[in-house]
């Protein structure tokens, strides 16, 4: 099937081809005429070198060329994408590196240039030379939006959540609506778990208030503002907020429940825990999610989570089946806990979390996709194996 980097390809020779037409059919002296079949000539003996697979020569050929026309300025920008998409990144930037360089370039083919180089470093990982680039073009009309947004790439990458948040405001004001509220919410959320860590409550509580501002409801912030309560001693409530949010999001249970039973071991909590796990097994699918939840977490051995997962094995009749008799006769607790081991691998065989924009799979959440970058697209999937065998 072709690929992206086909259909380029497939462009950039007939762009070269639309070149040569343009040459014949403008040529108006012997001397332009002449400079013209020159560049048509290095034209199409580097693209005779890509098809050769030969494309360090072909970037020689680029290179040496003395055309900068806009339509052969194109080309070559086009041609670095192809390398960098390739996994060819020295090339890329030699040929970019080579354009921004020349002294015959204009203003916009120069910005045009270092905006190339620019994605070709961030591609290669080299943060630091991107980053000194796009902050030069940031006052640049066609390129300052999109050179913020890859800032804004970098200081995720980095963590620099604090630039991040000035970044948002100037790119707002540039392209209105280009940052969500939901992102933003994201960067204060950073800054608050990095002010928890940091034995900073205020500052955490202060950078929660401005993500709630920004996206009220956000299951992240409640997250945070638990542990900012379990952290104080405020066991009760930060019990009662993860109680509710197991009560509206049973699908994040498996989250939710390991901070519940951590609390549990404190005797005052013990009891408010029991009725909190109360309240979200009284429906299916909070019943669902305890047990999912103590299945995913060896680390759970509370006798009081052993319970839920119980009641959830003996309502599936696959399960209930795998139980010897005198177990599903009793009722007891011992044939859960051996089914529980099998039950774990049957579970991590598959991911836990999916992205719904581009796919990724992961064992663990994550607020933000590696895959794609997005936020809040990474949710919560249940084991193809497991979940063949539930009702």
């Amino acid at each position: 099937m072709p690929t992206e980097s086909t259909f380029l390809f497939a462009g950039l020779l007939f762009l070269a081809a639309a070149l040569g037409y343009v040459f014949a059919r403008f040529g108006d002296t012997d001397e332009e005429e002449q400079a013209e079949q020159s560049a048509r000539t290095n034209f199409l003996r580097g693209f005779r070198y890509l098809l050769n697979e030969e494309s360090d020569r072909a970037v020689d050929v680029f290179t040496d060329a003395n055309d900068l026309s806009d339509d052969a300025m194109e080309t070559q920008l086009a041609l670095g994408t192809l390398f960098r998409r390739r996994g060819e990144i020295d090339r890329a930037i030699r040929l970019h590196q080579n354009l921004v360089d020349r002294q015959s370039s204009n203003v916009a083919q120069r910005e045009a240039a270092a905006f190339a180089l620019a994605e070709d470093y961030l591609s290669a990982g080299l943060f630091d030379r991107a980053e000194e680039i796009f902050v030069r073009l940031r006052d640049s009309r066609v390129h300052g939006a999109d050179a913020i947004k890859r800032l804004l790439r970098i200081c995720e990458v980095t963590s620099d959540w604090d630039r991040a948040v000035d970044l948002c405001a100037e790119l707002n004001r540039l392209d209105p609506g280009a940052v969500s509220h939901a992102q933003l919410a994201h960067y204060y959320c950073e800054l608050a778990e990095h002010a928890r860590l940091q034995k900073a409550p205020d500052q955490a509580r202060q950078m929660l208030g401005l993500a709630e501002a920004m996206e009220p409801g956000k299951v992240r912030t409640a997250l945070i503002r638990a542990d900012l309560d379990a952290d104080s001693g405020q066991a009760a409530a930060c019990i009662d907020s993860l109680g509710h949010l197991g009560r509206v999001r049973p699908n994040l249970l498996g989250e939710i429940l390991p901070r519940l039973m951590g609390l549990a071991a404190t005797s005052p909590g013990r009891e408010r825990v029991a009725h909190v796990l109360r309240q979200i097994g009284a429906a299916p699918d909070g019943l669902r999610g305890i047990a999912l939840g103590v299945i995913r977490d060896p680390r759970i051995t509370d006798p009081l989570a052993d319970q839920y997962l119980a009641a959830f094995v003996y309502g599936q009749p696959v399960l209930n089946a795998l139980l010897a008799p005198e177990e599903r006769e009793s009722g007891s607790l011992a044939g859960v806990a051996r089914l529980r081991p099998l039950l774990h691998r049957m579970l991590k065989a598959g991911s836990r979390f999916q992205c719904s924009n581009c796919g990724y799979g992961s064992a663990v959440m994550h607020w933000q996709c590696p895959g794609c970058r997005s936020w809040d697209t990474v949710q919560p999937v249940g084991s193809s194996t497991l979940e063949g065998i539930l009702s």
